[in-house]
């Protein structure tokens, strides 16, 4: 995507000249190391332009010795042109401090694909809102991206807003080596990305062609989302971009006709790029609100941990785990801890390649508009959900894991399971009769046992009145055998649509 792989402009200050103002700055002038931003001439007033004074502020601290803090005072600083943290030729440590995330911003006044190329290991990010609109004409959306990060390593931030983007909050990309980052003490991710609402889309498989909409030159990117119709199953994730055309995946469940509406959103709060070097992210208690896409999207990251936080009307999912495509980098050893997930408009967790997810006592309100509450509120945009068995959820205290629809193999629960007792006196003739419920909504192993500790000598039916039963007709079902002692296990297959059953387990 064109805002995330564009090639920065240098700063217009030379190197020679910085490093030969930085050698002038001794420590025992300044101990603390910190640099003023308004010393260069930002005025922060909502009315000047402070783009040359807060550029040279940044090339003077990034080329100083060891480093430094840029500090803002409270104020509104307003930028014609994206920010540059330059290329150094050594690791070094710079902070930039406001005041607070409501008194210290930064806003475009011109269209720009981002307003900070972020660069450098250590240091932190404390007290800033980088906000991408324009609050001079109406709070038009200028910055595709509020900060576009590469090569960051160690970088901590809190109380930090990034807002009001067309595409991205903060996106940090599959360049360099962006390891060790950490996000506290609230950060927000609000009201980033774009939905585009069009009726000109047709297609069928897994394209979909546009008679008036450009993707390309209206920022739609592979990560995108399309929306076609209502309900579980009618949100595609975008693949590739043209001209004229996408590709989606999963396929199009059926034939897309000229005249449906649609909906494209477009980004997302906070978007980690595929990258092997994106490594070990921790997001603790902060806020995803409001964003057109995802809150959070974790794409080929190692080592991702969410702890607590707030994931609150996104337009698709409150976090999207995975590519959306098969077969590409996945997300490996991730964990989400009692994360709060409420108003998401079509899921609240999208799980599309991980490997090694935990997710444990999540508070799952119901979506707006696709999967259903709970436990269902946690699926894939794919037919094959998981691609690997280690995912796991730990929810309202049961344990579910993925069903291998290919193998139809299944582990037992660890946890409690829904129990079923059969046992009939031997007066009754005729057999035992059990009834299953309705298939589970959700797409995780939904295990049943059934206890038959005696069955009166007559066989145990179990048939289904909503589904069939080993894929016979749901109310003749299958027939275990008279017995004492013995377990029937269960568990929905959808790609048979079927209830699956075994009763060969004796219980010991």
């Amino acid at each position: 995507m064109a805002f995330g792989n564009k090639k920065e402009k240098q700063a217009l200050v030379t190197a020679n000249r910085l490093r030969k103002m930085a050698d002038e700055v001794t420590f025992s002038e300044r101990p603390d190391k910190t640099f003023n931003v308004k010393a260069f001439g930002a005025k922060g007033d909502d009315d000047a332009d402070d783009w040359r004074a807060l550029q040279q502020a940044i090339a003077f601290a990034y080329n100083a010795k060891g480093g430094g803090t840029l500090f803002f005072p409270p104020g509104q600083y307003r930028i014609s042109k994206p920010l540059e943290v330059p290329v150094t030729d050594e690791e070094k440590a710079v902070s930039w401090v406001g005041y607070s995330d409501k008194t210290t911003i930064i806003v475009p006044s011109a269209p720009m694909d981002y307003m900070v190329r972020m660069r450098g290991g250590d240091g932190h990010i404390k007290g800033l809102t980088f906000k991408g609109s324009d609050p001079f004409n109406g709070s038009v959306q200028h910055a595709k991206v509020c900060m576009l990060a590469s090569n960051i390593r160690n970088k901590t931030f809190s109380n930090v807003s990034f807002s009001w983007a067309k595409v991205h909050g903060l996106q940090i990309t599959e360049e360099g080596n962006n390891n060790l980052c950490v996000f506290d003490q609230a950060c927000k991710f609000e009201q980033n990305g774009t939905v585009v609402k069009g009726s000109d889309g047709s297609g069928s498989g897994d394209k979909i062609s546009f008679s008036s909409f450009n993707p390309e030159s209206n920022d739609v990117h592979v990560g995108a989302y399309i929306k076609i119709g209502s309900g579980t199953g009618s949100v595609y994730h975008i693949n590739s971009v043209s001209r004229n055309s996408v590709s989606v995946s999963p396929a199009l469940k059926n034939t897309f006709r000229a005249g449906t509406d649609y909906q494209i959103h477009i980004g997302s709060g906070l978007q980690t790029d595929r990258g092997s070097d994106n490594n070990v992210y921790g997001i603790y208690d902060c806020h995803f609100v409001g964003n057109a896409g995802a809150g959070l999207v974790v794409r080929g990251l190692y080592g991702h941990n969410v702890q607590g936080g707030n994931f609150d009307a996104n337009g698709i999912a409150g976090i999207h785990i995975g590519s959306g495509m098969i077969n590409t980098t996945p997300a490996y050893s991730n964990v989400i801890t009692h994360a709060y997930f409420e108003a998401n408009g079509y899921a609240n967790v999208i799980l599309d390649y991980p490997s090694g997810l935990s997710i444990i006592e999540p508070l799952l309100a119901e979506p707006i508009d696709g999967t259903a509450g709970g436990i269902a509120s946690i699926t894939s945009l794919r037919d094959q959900p998981f691609d690997y068995e280690t995912t796991s959820v730990l929810h309202n205290g049961r344990l579910y894991h993925f069903i291998n629809e290919t193998t139809r193999n299944f582990a037992s629960n660890t946890v409690e399971t829904s129990r079923i007792t059969v046992n009939q006196a031997r007066s009754l003739l005729g057999p035992s009769i059990v009834n299953l419920p309705a298939p589970p909504k959700h797409r995780f192993k939904e295990e049943l046992e059934i206890y038959v500790e005696n069955s009166g000598g007559q066989p145990v039916q179990v048939i289904c009145d909503y589904a069939k039963v080993n894929n016979k007709p749901g109310r003749v079902g299958v027939e275990a055998p008279a017995g004492v002692g013995y377990k029937i296990s269960a568990y929905y297959s959808r790609s048979m649509d079927s209830w699956m059953v075994s009763h060969t387990t004796p219980m010991i």
